[in-house]
């Protein structure tokens, strides 16, 4: 749970290993000029090895279980090849992720090839969430969250396809105001339902061991009860209807 910007990037068709990498790349000098210009804390090497291909581009496909049509399996999908690196945008804002990969088109599963809707071309998706940033203030915050959107939109001039979702609204207006008034929404919700969970296990077990990011924040009370009433308002309101 938490403000965060999803995104897709795909290569242009015919688009081979070699040209991947330079694509790859001239995204990393992209991120480098906003490291420079202060606009993200650092900016990690392009890597092509096994192990960071497992760990940050590894995809998720889930299939109907055979005789049982309400029920999934889960499966990792793990790329042929790719290259990526890793953007630290800022403290307590997840970090991003830039890469392009060839995934199989199929996979094994109970011996049954599956399709995994993921075999044509060069793709990458990630997500970052931002929200937390903004336990270091408004600013740091609209920095983070920014920095993150300009960068997967400014790919595009590279000739990547760039699609982005962001779940603070400032996407593709640019509004602030409403990404302002997302972040306080989003924070509200969060810290009432860390609250609730807290107060429950005190009283179940005399103490808590709930943690949660948002407890960390310099207005938690404020931001708690304000989500309270949000809650009960929509509740409220759904009994009426």
């Amino acid at each position: 749970m938490g403000l965060t910007v999803h995104y897709k990037l795909m290569a242009p068709a015919g688009t081979d290993l070699g040209k991947a990498g330079r694509l790859v790349h001239a995204a990393h000098a992209v991120a480098t000029r906003l490291a420079r210009a202060g606009k993200v804390k650092h900016v990690g090497p392009v890597s092509y090895d096994r192990e960071s291909l497992n760990r940050f581009a590894m995809e998720y496909c889930s299939f109907p279980l055979p005789g049982e049509p309400r029920s999934e399996i889960a499966a990792d999908v793990a790329p042929f090849e790719g290259w990526l690196f890793v953007v630290d945008v800022g403290q307590d804002c997840e970090a991003l992720r830039i890469g392009l990969c060839r995934y199989p088109a199929t996979i094994s599963r109970l011996k049954q090839e599956w399709p995994t809707k993921l075999g044509r071309g060069w793709r990458f998706s990630g997500f970052s969430k931002t929200q937390f940033a903004s336990l270091h203030g408004w600013e740091h915050f609209r920095r983070c969250h920014t920095a993150v959107v300009d960068l997967l939109a400014g790919l595009d001039r590279l000739g990547l396809h760039v699609t982005i979702s962001d779940e603070g609204d400032f996407w593709p207006g640019r509004r602030l105001d409403l990404l302002r008034q997302n972040l306080d929404e989003m924070n509200g919700i969060v810290a009432a339902a860390a609250g609730a969970l807290k107060d429950f296990d005190e009283k179940l077990n005399g103490k808590s061991n709930v943690q949660s990011p948002i407890f960390a924040h310099r207005q938690f009370e404020r931001l708690e009860a304000e989500g309270a009433r949000r809650v009960v308002k929509k509740l409220s309101a759904l009994l009426r209807s």
